[in-house]
């Protein structure tokens, strides 16, 4: 399963408090520094960095930190005014806790490897070509976004909410009916028979789950 490793830079630890209950544990690994100086001796390879900005604008904080990795940074700011130029997203106070995550699932989706792999499978997310059973299949955008999801999770049922939460970047779960229609897409191009399908399952109540061949 993809697990992705958060970086927390903030005075005080409610904020990553607040994400660990928010995210799946099992998923993403919550890390948490006080300052920018802790933060760049620790031997960490983030997935993503959220700076709470000083009183000062932590313009300098954002360099030191996108010189020390490089993942994107993600500046949450008191005040609304202009982010330091560095910082790949910010977000103003007073924002709302689903609103925060909504961004940070948006960062890790956007900034992620562009090779996926489950198995024998292999998904380039930039070209949205997918090796499978020795072809070469052609993505179309959505249902390249798709199957990465169900690829970083294959073998666990991924929830139709989350799903169209992450691809669509929207909560209105009314129009997850397009979801089922991009599924059914990827079934007539990848199953060898999509009325029974072996590669992409339903799971029923839950959502969908990749079973990858061997």
């Amino acid at each position: 399963m993809e697990r992705y490793t958060l970086l927390v830079v903030s005075r005080t630890q409610s904020l990553a408090q607040r994400l660990r209950e928010a995210l799946d544990t099992e998923r993403h690994l919550i890390r948490w520094v006080p300052n920018t100086s802790q933060a760049l001796k620790l031997d960490l390879w983030p997935s993503l960095v959220l700076l709470d900005l000083p009183h000062s604008g932590g313009r300098r904080s954002t360099a030191r930190l996108k010189q020390r990795f490089s993942a994107p940074l993600l500046a949450l700011a008191r005040r609304e005014g202009p982010a330091p130029e560095q910082a790949d997203a910010s977000l103003s106070s007073p924002w709302q806790l689903q609103e925060l995550i909504k961004l940070v699932e948006t960062l890790l989706i956007d900034h992620a490897p562009r090779t996926v792999q489950a198995n024998s499978m292999s998904l380039d997310t930039e070209s949205r070509r997918l090796q499978l059973n020795g072809a070469v299949h052609q993505l179309r955008p959505i249902g390249c976004r798709i199957l990465a999801i169900l690829m970083s999770r294959a073998g666990t049922a991924v929830p139709r909410e989350e799903l169209f939460r992450r691809v669509w970047h929207t909560e209105d779960g009314d129009n997850t009916r397009a979801l089922d229609v991009h599924i059914a897409s990827l079934r007539r191009q990848l199953e060898e028979d999509p009325r029974h399908p072996q590669l992409i399952l339903t799971e029923r109540g839950v959502g969908y789950r990749l079973q990858p061949p061997g």
